[in-house]
């Protein structure tokens, strides 16, 4: 009998380093075989839901290109540094080039879950009892893989650029490397086809989730936003029209990225994104809000800025809420366990390990309560302290002592960010985190990498009982990101059009910070800026910003340096920033290269410029 078997896809993975591997680890191979697989739905959904495993898990951020399937996109930006070691360091020092393994890792992954999704499609319909109760169980769940085979060629090309496209047939385990040899397809190439797949999916599955088993799935709404996205990273500079991959061609001379720039790219973009907006049967979803705040003793007063800071905490904490298009389910503390300070004494969820550190050019990036940037705002200071009350719910009545730094900033400032001087967001703890270096999470008691290198942790994504708590998901696209989408492709193809600051002052409204225009503050003169600006803020910690400054060919300027808090000192020195890490970013960084296994299989692939 014929085993099941997955098999590394066509000739970019047929003939990796892993060879083969079984489809599903949990099923012996003399229990199961290929026919038996697709006979009944309890296995076909073992079969789907490998397909699903291959997207990519923020809960292991901090193994970067180990596990997961999650690149180093959080401390390879200039949102953060990782103080644990880890694949971030070889990218942020230039030590790695097509031969490192974690180059290997995703290339891989995301073929295997290509060619995955398309033997499922080609057998799914040997299912005999998945339409029983009425449903077309069949042609959804071959609508899905579809779907997801297409996003996983759009989280191929957004990282490597142009890439092979394989065809719709799976790839025979047994298929000659002569026959299965195919040449890298051009960029415009490969969107056109990720967007007509993901077309061909929209009107074939149901908007949204349909009943609870449904969150998680892939939908058509889920699968208009990754259209979205895909058109984002088509319509930006490093695809169009960038002259630096002039000499990127295949080896009968065909360009692989397109020269000539485009608008129509950001037009395209912008009535994807205007349809998904206007869309009817998408209507419920909703920037998530709330009327009031939690009880307290004392009282937390119910005020705008009170509730907006529960909002920008809480839509990351409440499940699948109205804002919620896609995410994923599962463990979510070993994540959690980086954005905990290392208390000095503490036990349990209060006591994590102090990895993720915010830099300080992050921290500079938010808005103060005045919604203005820190540098045009006449009331910030960096220097002298305070007594202020933050809007933790757990710690009212209790104005403490911090930098004027922290003082009167926006709401998602006090959502997102520890700093010293802060209450611990367990509810039931009592800790008031110090990174000062004789600070109750201080380098000074700490013998291994359990600090913050920044003198900052994250909080975003974290339970307010500690990082031991879990919650339901990890959100991967919310309603914010296509308002945010929206915009951009605007500003950049109509910039006349009224609807940029409809739908940026939307995002700023449930920030609770002042709209631009009437009844708030002026409007930007610099709107790309402000968009930029604004984007940096609200997507921060959500895998965004190291793909927009590559995708905007920032990273030369932006990516070169970590700045942080002095934390071998304590007040007042510790507020002094300082230089934590210099880091190196070259033109070829704007793209990983091939894996270098792959282009002595095959060489017909060429290889990306610089590499």
């Amino acid at each position: 009998m014929k085993k099941l078997l997955i098999y590394t896809a066509g000739v970019l993975l047929l003939m990796g380093n892993n060879g083969c591997k079984k489809f599903l680890n949990q099923v012996p191979d003399d229990r199961l075989t290929f026919d038996q697989m697709y006979e009944r739905k309890s296995t076909v959904d073992q079969a789907l839901a490998n397909i699903y495993s291959t997207l990519p898990d923020q809960n292991y951020d901090r193994s970067a290109s180990g596990l997961g399937n999650i690149g180093p996109w959080t401390a390879a930006s200039d949102e953060a540094d990782y103080t644990l070691p880890n694949f971030t360091e070889s990218v942020n020092t230039g030590a790695w080039d097509a031969t490192t393994g974690q180059v290997n890792y995703h290339w891989q992954n995301y073929y295997r879950g290509i060619q995955a999704a398309s033997s499922f499609m080609a057998n799914v319909t040997r299912c005999t009892d998945c339409n029983i109760g009425g449903i077309d169980i069949i042609n959804r769940y071959y609508n899905e893989a579809k779907a997801l085979r297409a996003i996983y060629y759009y989280y191929l090309i957004r990282q490597y650029g142009p890439v092979v496209l394989l065809g719709n047939d799976p790839i025979a385990s047994d298929a000659p490397l002569e026959a299965i040899s195919k040449p890298r397809s051009s960029m415009d190439e490969c969107v056109d086809y990720i967007v007509s797949e993901l077309d061909a999916v929209i009107a074939k599955l149901p908007a949204t989730p349909q009943a609870s088993e449904d969150y998680g799935h892939i939908n058509a709404s889920v699968a208009e936003a990754y259209k979205i996205k895909t058109l984002l990273t088509a319509a930006r500079p490093l695809f169009n029209g960038n002259t630096d991959y002039a000499a990127l061609k295949n080896s009968d001379g065909k360009q692989l990225i397109n020269q000539t720039y485009s608008v129509a790219k950001w037009t395209r973009l912008a009535t994807a994104a205007k349809a998904f907006l206007n869309n009817p049967n998408y209507a419920n979803y909703a920037l998530y809000t709330v009327s009031s705040v939690p009880t307290s003793n004392p009282v937390t007063p119910n005020t705008p800025f009170n509730r907006a800071f529960i909002a920008t905490r809480d839509v990351f904490l409440n499940g699948w809420n109205s804002e919620i298009i896609f995410g994923r389910g599962g463990d979510v503390t070993f994540y959690q366990y980086s954005l905990a300070p290392n208390h000095n004494g503490a036990t349990g969820g209060d006591k994590g390990g102090s990895f993720l550190s915010p830099s300080q050019q992050l921290v500079d990036a938010y808005f103060t309560a005045n919604g203005l940037p820190i540098e045009n705002d006449p009331t910030y200071s960096a220097s002298g302290t305070s007594n202020y009350q933050a809007p933790d719910p757990n710690d009212q009545g209790t104005p403490r002592s911090i930098s004027n730094m922290y003082v009167n900033r926006e709401p998602r400032f006090y959502a997102n960010i520890t700093y010293s001087g802060r209450k611990w967001i367990n509810t039931s703890s009592n800790i008031v985190t110090s990174f000062e270096f004789n600070g109750n999470a201080g380098k000074s008691a700490i013998s291994n990498t359990d600090y913050s290198k920044t003198g900052y942790t994250s909080r975003k994504h974290l339970t307010v009982a500690g990082w031991s708590a879990g919650r339901s998901i990890f959100t991967m696209i919310r309603l914010a990101e296509i308002y945010l989408d929206y915009i951009e492709a605007l500003q950049e193809s109509n910039p006349s059009d009224p609807d940029i600051l409809i739908y940026l002052n939307r995002i700023r409204s449930r920030a609770g910070i002042p709209v631009y225009g009437s009844g708030g503050i002026a409007v930007p003169s610099n709107m790309r800026d402000a968009i930029r600006r604004e984007r940096r803020v609200e997507l921060a910690f959500e895998l965004d910003r190291y793909f927009y400054t590559r995708e905007w060919k920032i990273a030369e300027t932006t990516d070169t340096q970590i700045r942080g808090l002095n934390i071998t000192q304590n007040a007042p020195g510790f507020y002094t920033p300082v230089v934590i890490e210099n880091r190196v970013f070259q033109k070829k960084h704007y793209l990983w290269p091939i894996p270098n296994g792959e282009i002595q299989k095959v060489p017909v692939i060429v290889q990306n410029t610089g590499w």
